[in-house]
């Protein structure tokens, strides 16, 4: 007789009761603990998962609020910039363009020749613009000066193009200019 049957032979009381509880033991753990960890480690990966998309909204949301500052201050300069920078009116746009431009041209010893307005409204939007073509005729050093103090101006003027040539008017090195430029008012809203 083998060692474990004698032992089972002579401790049946004892070993019977031990072979169940491990049996026992075995099938709790084998249907009631692994299925319980495997829960517990999907619940943990899950968990991980949901921190991950708070943390994600969180960024979403503080991207949507600077989103939305930006946007706010940008509407308030858009209209700051139209209310004090832009002209307000059609009048004060074809001045502004007209007598401004020849007051700079005088100032600096340039001779206005000749200018022609163009207005036109800008796509989906309520601003119109105005464009003046104008001929100077002058020396150089005043064409820069003038270009200069054109540039430099308070006013908002666009300058487009500049073409330099030699003036059709036949008084020695005198220069011609012609410029484009252009602002921006507000028009009547349809």
């Amino acid at each position: 007789m083998s060692l474990w049957r004698r032992v089972l032979a002579e401790r049946r009381g004892l070993v019977l009761p031990l072979l169940i509880a491990l049996a026992v033991n075995v099938a709790v753990l084998a249907l009631g603990v692994f299925p319980l960890q495997a829960s517990v480690t999907g619940d943990e990966t899950r968990a991980m998962a949901v921190k991950r998309e708070l943390l994600d909204a969180k960024r979403l949301e503080t991207q949507a609020n600077s989103t939305r500052t930006s946007q706010v201050r940008a509407d308030q300069e858009l209209k700051q910039f139209y209310s004090e920078v832009l002209p307000a009116s059609h009048a004060q746009a074809r001045n502004l363009l007209y007598l401004q431009l020849r007051v700079i041209a005088q100032q600096n010893g340039l001779a206005f020749s000749s200018g022609t307005f163009d207005l036109e409204p800008v796509d989906d939007s309520a601003l119109v613009r105005m464009s003046l073509n104008v001929s100077l005729s002058g020396d150089y050093s005043n064409i820069r000066r003038f270009l200069y103090d054109l540039e430099t101006a308070e006013e908002f003027f666009v300058v487009e193009s500049v073409k330099l040539g030699p003036s059709s008017r036949r008084d020695g090195g005198s220069l011609e200019i012609v410029l484009a430029v252009k602002t921006y008012f507000i028009g009547v809203r349809r």
